[in-house]
């Protein structure tokens, strides 16, 4: 058993509503919402909740919100000094969108707040924009040129410790990363000594950039807010980076990250963890392979090779039909692996393990008395079967926004059956 698969990141903090797909790019769609009971919303929107901070998750929520405001002074400061740049640069095809900027500049609360639970992490990216570089492999261009403008703007790389010792750094390394397909050592050569060793591999998706994360040195305060540049090959690429993240993406990123039946580490051979988890992997490779390679590749031959050529981009009905049957697997695995849990937590056997969970705890360290008692025992043992119950109807709830999520992907890239052509026959 896994006991940090039950353990919540935050003690505290209120999961009644959750919003499981949650875009991370520049452009958000209308994400999917967590339904506490059986509602339906045509709208899209939920209807603002009383706020009382009383837990963890309000207190952070009140702060971000706080800071929204300094936020979109600097997301504004930020796109007025990238139009600047791109209009010197326009030569060398560097332009700048503001209208796509626009559209998501500051991180909403909302994101702020998933992606902190989802990584138990600061999220870096609470501005941040996009700028199109038609050659980004061009790394003399943003080496000796981009940088520079950046820098004469008061914008300097975030520097991340490279090295440490327990809390000590021992060294740093700017926040940059390259994540192109076949950079060659005679593009690298052109960075500086600290950014050559920061030359990353696409992701798996195919999708590739180059990320770096800037502190405006104007900011007051010794803490500066981290801001991420993203450089994109062109519009044709964000629209597909767009597309790829609302209707691959978010699935497979709900599955992996935020179903606790597939946080279990190590599960046995065909137990219900083991078959989720192997489901999964199947489903992201497929949905890979089918829609966001494809995506990435035509819209890199669109905005770099300038190439008109166009892989399809389609998942047939026997693929489709395959993985709704894998979710549906994952759908009929979840009750089961819960049900098997319980009775591992419910039996005598596990104890022992109990008692590890006891003394692990803050108040087992703080109290005088450490004799572990029965009914300290029966008390943890039914605050874990209450976190598994109530784990499960929060991944019956994932399951039923990825089928959702995953019927809008199949009406868009589902492929269309052809209409046989008739001949008409002269006699």
């Amino acid at each position: 058993m896994n006991i940090f698969a039950i353990t919540p990141n935050f003690q505290n903090i209120q999961t009644s509503k959750k919003n499981f797909l949650n875009n991370r790019n520049v452009i958000q769609a209308n994400n999917l919402n967590y339904l506490p009971h059986d509602t339906v919303s045509f709208s899209g929107k939920e209807k603002a909740a009383k706020r009382t901070a009383h837990t963890i998750k309000d207190l952070i929520r009140d702060s971000y919100d706080a800071q929204i405001p300094k936020y979109r002074i600097m997301g504004n400061k930020l796109m007025d000094s990238l139009e600047v740049i791109a209009n010197r640069l326009k030569d060398k095809g560097v332009s700048f969108d503001r209208e796509y900027c626009e559209k998501s500049t500051v991180k909403s609360t909302k994101s702020f707040l998933s992606k902190l639970i989802r990584s138990g992490e600061q999220p870096m990216d609470r501005v941040r924009a996009t700028l199109f570089v038609e050659n980004p492999y061009d790394l003399k261009l943003i080496n000796d040129e981009l940088l520079p403008e950046l820098n004469a703007r008061g914008y300097e790389l975030l520097m991340i410790p490279a090295k440490t010792s327990g809390r000590k750094v021992l060294a740093k390394k700017p926040d940059f990363d390259i994540r192109l397909a076949d950079i060659q050592d005679k593009d690298i050569q052109h960075l500086s000594d600290k950014l050559k060793s920061c030359v990353g591999k696409p992701q798996k998706s195919g999708y590739e950039d180059i990320q770096m994360r800037l502190v405006d040195m104007t900011e007051r305060g010794k803490d500066k807010t981290p801001i991420e540049l993203i450089i994109l090959f062109g519009k044709n690429y964000a629209e597909a980076k767009h597309n790829e993240s609302y209707y691959v993406y978010d699935i497979t990123r709900a599955l992996s990250n935020t179903l606790h039946a597939a946080q279990v580490k190590e599960p046995e051979l065909n137990t219900p963890a083991k078959r989720i988890q192997n489901n999964i992997a199947i489903i992201k490779d497929q949905l890979n392979s089918f829609i966001s390679k494809p995506l990435y590749i035509n819209a890199k031959n669109l905005d770099f090779y300038h190439d008109e050529f166009q892989l399809p981009v389609e998942i047939t009905k026997a693929n489709a039909e395959a993985l709704n049957g894998l979710l549906e697997g994952i759908r009929s695995k979840i009750p089961l692996h819960y049900k098997a849990e319980i009775a591992k937590v419910s039996s005598k056997e596990y104890d022992k393990e109990i008692e590890k969970i006891i003394k692990s705890s803050a108040e087992y360290k703080d109290r005088e008395d450490k004799t572990i008692y029965i009914d300290d025992i029966l008390e943890t043992r039914k605050k874990l079967i209450k976190t598994l119950r109530e784990h499960k109807a929060e991944d019956m709830e994932v399951i039923r926004a990825v089928q959702e999520r995953f019927a809008e992907t199949i009406k868009k890239y589902g492929k269309r059956p052809q209409t046989p052509k008739t001949t008409t026959v002269s006699t």
